[in-house]
């Protein structure tokens, strides 16, 4: 052990020390990275910045390029590396089923998908990244760590280029086909898990899930349980909460406190309304139209003021 220690003192610098550990690499990797780090660092930006476009063939030419740097290199090396593994690849990216790739070993497939692109591709990946900022790398006058750099990954990892779809894999629904399907169906545009937790429970999410058959019909069970699963138990505990709000009535409308309310959403506004139905001012809070529980509302004695008081879950506001 010591003398293998010496070997990596006698052989490195602290800075290059730093970044093999912080990639989890040993020395030999090390020095192949080092070798590979200016092409792949620009090929690194490249991915992701067309993410961001997104340009979908840059993208996979990209990729495709760091692909054929790190495969060379253990431990990124595919244990199946199939003829056809720069077509798969694209496939990977676009969210295609595989199986139209045609005759081939299936299996090969499989296991270069799980081997090399689900795992050792992102690490190498990750690897370039921190090596190239603990090494304090640049791309022209910028410094790598200037750039967004985690796109690219993500999407290699969940084998789509579709932002959305990727989170929403990443959340945990694990079939990739259907999740390309319900953020393509709905046209999401999330970047955040707090912005998937909206889409979930938005008007058209709610109107797709009425489908037997959405996002697909081999999927549907599995939806479910993603759904019911993503939100955190403290939300689906139902009890009694109090909230408060503020309201802008309508002209000429000051009603008494202590009057009972409702409160409606309809195509997106949020009203509040007396106990006929009628309109008289604006809730000024993002409800939320798909909630639970059961809502009592009622004029506050404080001006411009509602009162409220929900028996259901933590769902009545949206994030």
């Amino acid at each position: 052990m010591i003398g293998r220690s010496r070997v990596v003192w006698a052989n490195s610098t602290p800075q290059q020390r730093r970044g093999y550990f912080l990639a989890g690499v040993g020395l030999g990797t090390g020095h192949a990275l080092d070798a590979i780090a200016a092409q792949a660092n620009n090929l690194l930006v490249a991915a992701n910045a067309a993410l961001q476009e997104p340009d979908v063939d840059a993208v996979i030419q990209a990729i495709t390029g760091l692909a054929e740097f790190v495969f060379p290199i253990f431990p990124f090396t595919p244990d199946v590396l199939p003829d056809n593994w720069r077509d798969i690849l694209r496939a990977w990216l676009l969210g295609q089923p595989l199986a139209h790739l045609g005759p081939g070993d299936p299996s090969a497939t499989l296991q270069f998908v799980e081997g090399a692109l689900v795992y050792r591709l992102p690490w190498a990946m990750e690897a370039i990244r921190v090596r190239g900022i603990a090494n304090g790398d640049a791309i022209g006058d910028f410094a790598l760590d200037d750039f967004e750099l985690g796109l690219a990954v993500a999407a290699v990892e969940t084998g789509t280029v579709n932002r959305s779809a990727a989170i929403l894999i990443q959340a945990g629904f694990t079939s990739r086909l259907a999740a390309i399907k319900a953020v393509t169906d709905t046209e999401a545009n999330f970047a955040t898990m707090g912005e998937l937790q909206v889409w979930l429970c938005s008007d058209v999410v709610q109107a797709f899930d009425q489908f037997a058959g959405w996002p697909t019909a081999e999927t549907k069970v599995l939806w479910k349980e993603f759904v019911a699963g993503f939100v955190p138990v403290e939300k689906r505990t139902w009890s009694e909460r109090r909230y408060w709000a503020w309201v802008k009535w309508r002209e000429g409308i000051v009603p008494a406190a202590g009057s009972a309310l409702r409160l409606k959403v309809l195509d997106g506004q949020r009203f509040v309304a007396a106990a006929d139905g009628s309109v008289m001012g604006e809730l000024q809070a993002v409800l939320n139209p798909n909630h639970r529980g059961l809502l009592r509302t009622q004029v506050s004695a404080e001006a411009n003021k509602v009162d409220i008081t929900y028996y259901g879950p933590d769902d009545l506001w949206l994030a």
